[in-house]
């Protein structure tokens, strides 16, 4: 039996965590990692639920089922951190990693609740609770891939999964241990329990908070005037150039310099003031017919209908109040940004060939040292 409190704090923590998550990051946020890291908390709720009803009864084969779901949501977190970078089933090695996932979110349910009441049920949640390991390790990997500018979010998952791989191989080390010496289950499987019921806890917090903040961090492209998204505007103001033969318009990539060196030298709230101001000065400094969308905090897409000398002239002034940030910024830096600028004359009156161009213009750009711009000529 389980520590009634341990008991209550986990089904009240799971019912929390599931609520935040989808309260302020789902539906605020929607995407398909946030919908399968909303279905790992739910699955992680119920299971608790089942888990505290197992105990009431006294169903060792229900806890065991409860047990396998708990720790198939790692496999299910680390498939949606996956989804996130977009890698998710690309290629063999891919698709493999997806098998073996969903192999073990519905395996460990399986085996824990038939070797629930058999002589091998410690050694079984043990080899189970291993193979979670594995799936740990896998989530630090994919959140160290993330990058250093979001260090600080995925700093409490990455220590929670750090932690669950030594208490896996903890776990097997000792059940090794046991079952070399031939020790007595009862002890053992209690100090597992209790041990696994806290650090299920402990995770929970920690993967609550990372995963809502990579989901909060992702921007949703703004909306112009009106409502109406960018790529709807942008793409009817093309359509109309294009019947009047108008050759003044231009798509502008302004991307702000080394945002991951930036990230990386600075905290949380100096590197969002850093990028807040940057917009500031995007915004400002851009003509009111201009048409703009935030890909991210650094990276800006603009629709432009002007002539070349007089979009020359506005990237000029933007670089140098770009440059100007740095005196007044919490780090003691220079800031330049790179822009790449494709016109319907070179490339044509297409929405997303005009933001490829020029998003290829932006990485010439930053490849030549930044604080430039790149036009395309010709396509």
């Amino acid at each position: 039996m389980i520590n009634t409190g341990l008991a209550a704090a986990i089904v009240g923590l799971s019912t929390l965590c599931t609520v935040i998550y989808i309260g302020l990051g789902f539906l605020p946020r929607p995407s398909r990692a946030a919908a399968i890291w909303s279905l790992s908390f739910a699955g992680y709720m119920v299971a608790s639920y089942l888990w505290v009803g197992a105990e009431a009864m006294n169903s060792p084969a229900l806890r065991g089922v409860s047990s396998g779901v708990m720790l198939g949501m790692l496999g299910v977190i680390w498939l949606g951190l996956r989804i996130r970078r977009r890698a998710g089933g690309r290629g063999g090695r891919g698709l493999l990693g997806v098998l073996a996932m969903t192999a073990y979110v519905i395996g460990a349910p399986l085996l824990l609740g038939v070797f629930a009441e058999s002589e091998f049920q410690l050694t079984i949640v043990r080899l189970t609770f291993a193979v979670g390991g594995v799936f740990a390790a896998l989530i630090m990997a994919e959140l160290i891939r993330i990058g250093p500018h979001l260090r600080d979010e995925v700093l409490p998952l990455a220590l929670a999964t750090g932690a669950y791989v030594i208490l896996a191989a903890f776990n097997l080390l000792h059940e090794a241990v046991r079952l070399m010496t031939d020790s007595p289950v009862g002890p053992a499987a209690d100090i597992s329990r209790d041990i696994n019921v806290m650090g299920s806890l402990l995770f929970l917090v920690s993967s609550v908070t990372t995963l809502l903040l990579l989901t909060r961090q992702s921007r949703q492209p703004e909306p112009v005037a009106g409502g109406t998204s960018f790529t709807a505007v942008a793409s009817e103001r093309l359509r109309r150039a294009e019947a009047a033969d108008d050759k003044w318009w231009g798509l502008l990539v302004i991307r702000l310099d080394d945002p991951i060196t930036l990230r990386a030298a600075s905290s949380t709230h100096a590197f969002d003031h850093l990028a807040d101001r940057f917009g500031e000065v995007v915004r400002a400094h851009l003509p009111a017919e201009a048409d703009i969308q935030a890909s991210d905090d650094t990276t800006f897409t603009v629709l432009l209908p002007r002539p070349e000398g007089a979009v020359r002239q506005v990237l000029a002034r933007l670089l140098e109040e770009v440059a100007e940030i740095g005196p007044d910024s919490p780090l003691a830096v220079r800031l330049s940004a790179s822009v790449g600028w494709a016109g319907v004359d070179a490339v044509g009156y297409d929405l997303d060939a005009l933001v490829e161009a020029a998003s290829t213009a932006a990485d010439r750009a930053t490849e030549l040292g930044g604080d430039r711009w790149e036009r395309v000529t010709r396509v």
